[in-house]
């Protein structure tokens, strides 16, 4: 069973350290989001994105864990947080959000259609949907991994498996017996822009986000480049039709 503390703890006031480095900021950008909009965030967790949004913008976050609300709750000044279901009907009355996201959240909704189609209804016409996911190309749990090319000197990603929808346990502490378990719910990207489709949306941009760390020792060179050349995380911005 997933262990919705230890996620509290991993994640923390201000986000781990990608969210703080690469994807909120960039996802407030992507969504051009002013004091004046009105945002929902699914899965929300303990409120991380609300933080990191301009102020005056009216928030709810949605979330089915009561323990990440109540967390967000106390680290979060403003704002609204509902317990729910993020693929079924949300206990949401606004039915005209300029704006609304799954950061990293879609990717742990095992019905990942039903959420989308469900976050439609809440939506003005010309509203904007940002999905976040960790790469589906590259970063697959289990199927997919690095490896590193001796004589040529180069770190290549290697993927296993990637058109096959997949549902991948996840084990919060390995090694720990009786640990935490989560699962990721793997799709390709023609899944999520049919999904988008199906649910009235169309795809105004896409981006790739990697990872701005730096290597040191005899194999920064190499692992700096895979970096810049493979990304981390995959970002759809669509649009209510």
């Amino acid at each position: 069973m997933w262990d919705s503390t230890e996620y509290g703890k991993l994640v923390g006031e201000k986000g781990h350290y990608y969210h703080q480095s690469v994807i909120l900021s960039n996802a407030v950008r992507l969504l051009k989001v002013a004091p004046s909009h009105s945002l929902l965030d699914m899965g929300c967790g303990n409120g991380v994105f609300a933080r990191h949004l301009p102020k005056g913008v009216e928030y709810v976050g949605v979330d089915n864990s009561n323990t990440l609300l109540e967390e967000a709750k106390r680290l979060t000044k403003h704002g609204r947080f509902v317990l729910a279901d993020a693929s079924g009907e949300l206990t949401v009355e606004k039915k005209d959000f300029d704006k609304a996201c799954f950061i990293l959240s879609l990717q742990n909704i095992e019905n990942g259609k039903g959420a989308i189609a469900a976050v439609r209804k809440h939506l003005k016409k010309k509203g904007a949907l940002l999905l976040v996911l960790n790469h589906p190309c590259f970063r697959i749990p289990r199927q997919s991994g690095w490896g590193i090319d001796e004589a040529a000197k180069l770190q290549y990603r290697r993927v296993q498996r990637y058109m096959s929808p997949l549902s991948i346990p996840i084990e919060m502490h390995p090694g720990k017996k009786g640990g935490a378990t989560t699962y990721s719910y793997h799709h390709p990207v023609s899944t999520y822009v049919q999904w988008l489709a199906e649910a009235g949306f169309a795809v105004a941009t896409l981006e790739e986000w990697c990872s701005d760390k730096k290597s040191e020792g005899s194999k920064a060179k190499m692992e700096d480049r895979a970096r810049q050349e493979i990304p981390l995380f995959l970002a759809i911005l669509a649009e209510v039709l």
